[in-house]
């Protein structure tokens, strides 16, 4: 007997649409049927609520964020990364609430690392033709295998082509790039205004591929009260659109689906999340570098400085002159620029090449934005007598090259992270605590060795105060007989520690 419409053949009747054995001798109920049966089901039966007409103006927001998300589709990929070692130390102090879990998302459902090889999930964006992809270093970070998944499925394998700790940017290479790639358009990030609409684009939380929508919340200089992953990145943008684990390394984007900053922290406190971006224009830079020599060269001065607002009445009277802004020199390099040019510890520099200086910041800044062998007029207060020196700039110790390593701390088996307001609070301190927390630890280096676990804070380097990681990075780069001496705030209170030698 043939198969009513519907139906096929089974044993001792037909089957429904839903699997199910129908009595013998009778017919399914047609697909379609069933399909309208649900809804006659749901048939109010009486009024039901009017229908509205969305406004022009929404209509037409709706139809941008829906063409800028289409648009870049295609150049956003999720990158999957997979580590030989634990990126974090495993103890008896492990704590799968530490803020530092939040910048890279360990794939769907492992919020806690086991033994063995870790996998981790991340974000990119392809900038040309040939594979090249920009991430943040923090997502490919030890990395002994890559994967890139665009948004139609399609996996490749790719290498770290260079990663620039200073700034945490790195760009990735696919090993097969096919031929159809697409380029995100990059935007200019000086054009941005608080208050402007912006995307974010990623992987978050395992996910293929999500959107969220936002305000441009805040635009400026990283400072004593925001301070980036990169000790060089001097400008940041702020946003309220929604970011989440694994959106690090994706793009933030304005409505021209123009890539205006890379996603790379989440800060959160008592005012709530939200999200930085490393602005697109200093990102053109770094990845450029990396693309063309597979590094960035910074220009250095040699000191480790500090702002002068930060002290107290007692101290800023000390340096005499009534100074009450300017940068002050804790630390000189030994051998380096300022060194030779006969800059001290206790030097305010209060301008370079006749531009004001008000913070440390501006230090920073001014010499990233020169190029090496550049001699720069240093203005400064000495015990309130002003003086004038020149110092040639000299180049940024690379950790690739024998005698590096000012610019991180893989040598000695830690990554560390600017202790913020917001992120001390989250760690229980008190929001003007300052230092640098240590982020990561590697098993069976030199720093697991003394003892340091992640979540310590460093607050002093040879007894000298520790404002930042750039700071405690260049600090413990510097030789020095006998190791480096620490002050640490951990889980058990402060504690010191000798870490290196020569």
């Amino acid at each position: 007997m043939a198969a009513s419409p519907g139906c096929r053949r089974g044993g001792s009747g037909a089957r429904s649409g839903d699997g199910q054995q129908a009595p013998p001798g009778s017919a399914a109920v047609p697909s379609s049927a069933q399909e309208a049966a649900p809804a006659a089901a749901l048939a109010p039966g009486g009024p039901v609520t009017p229908r509205t007409e969305a406004p022009n103006e929404a209509r037409v927001l709706s139809s941008a964020f829906s063409a800028t998300a289409k648009a870049l589709r295609s150049s956003v990929v999720r990158i999957d990364v997979e580590v030989g070692q634990p990126r974090v130390a495993q103890g008896e102090d492990d704590d799968e609430t530490s803020p530092f879990r939040r910048f890279f998302q360990f794939g769907p459902g492992m919020p806690e690392p086991s033994p063995g090889p870790q996998r981790g999930t991340g974000s990119g964006v392809v900038i040309d033709a040939r594979g090249s992809i920009v991430t943040n270093r923090h997502v490919v970070a030890n990395a002994t295998r890559l994967k890139v998944t665009f948004s139609d499925g399609r996996e490749f394998t790719a290498k770290t082509l260079g990663a620039d700790p200073e700034t945490d940017v790195a760009v990735i290479r696919l090993d097969k790039p096919p031929a159809d790639l697409v380029a995100a358009r990059l935007g200019d990030s000086d054009k941005l205004d608080v208050g402007e609409w912006v995307l974010a684009v990623g992987s978050p939380l395992g996910l293929d591929q999500t959107v969220t929508a936002g305000i441009v919340s805040g635009l400026g200089k990283v400072g004593r009260h925001v301070q980036m992953s990169g000790g060089r990145v001097r400008r940041y943008i702020q946003t309220d659109a929604k970011i989440n684990p694994g959106n690090s390394g994706g793009p933030l984007c304005n409505l021209s689906a123009e890539v205006v900053g890379i996603n790379t922290l989440i800060n959160t406190g008592p005012g709530g999340a939200y999200g930085f971006a490393i602005p697109i224009n200093q990102v053109k830079v770094v990845a450029g570098s990396i693309v063309k020599e597979g590094r960035v060269r910074y220009a250095y001065m040699g000191v480790l400085v500090g702002d002068i607002e930060a002290l107290d009445p007692a101290a800023k009277a000390r340096l005499g002159g009534g100074i009450t802004s300017g940068a002050l020199v804790t630390q000189v390099t030994p051998g380096g620029p300022a060194a030779k040019a006969g800059l001290q510890s206790g030097d305010v520099i209060t301008e370079l090449d006749g531009q004001k200086i008000e913070t440390a910041g501006d230090v920073i800044g001014y010499v990233s934005s020169r190029p090496i062998g550049a001699r720069v007029s240093v203005g400064l207060s000495r015990g309130g007598r002003k003086q004038t020196m020149a110092v040639e700039l000299g180049e940024l110790p690379s950790p690739d090259r024998p005698g590096g390593g000012a610019a991180d701390t893989q040598k000695l088996g830690m990554a560390l992270q600017t202790l913020t307001p917001p992120l001390a609070e989250s760690m229980g301190l008190d929001r003007n605590t300052r230092g640098a927390v240590v982020a990561e630890v590697v098993p069976g280096g030199p720093a697991a060795a003394v003892g340091v676990r992640e979540g310590d804070v460093i607050l002093e380097i040879d007894r000298q105060q520790v404002a930042s990681a750039d700071q405690a990075a260049t600090a413990l780069a510097m030789p020095r007989s006998g190791g480096h001496l620490l002050r640490v705030r951990g889980p058990a209170g402060i504690r010191f520690i000798t870490l290196g030698g020569s």
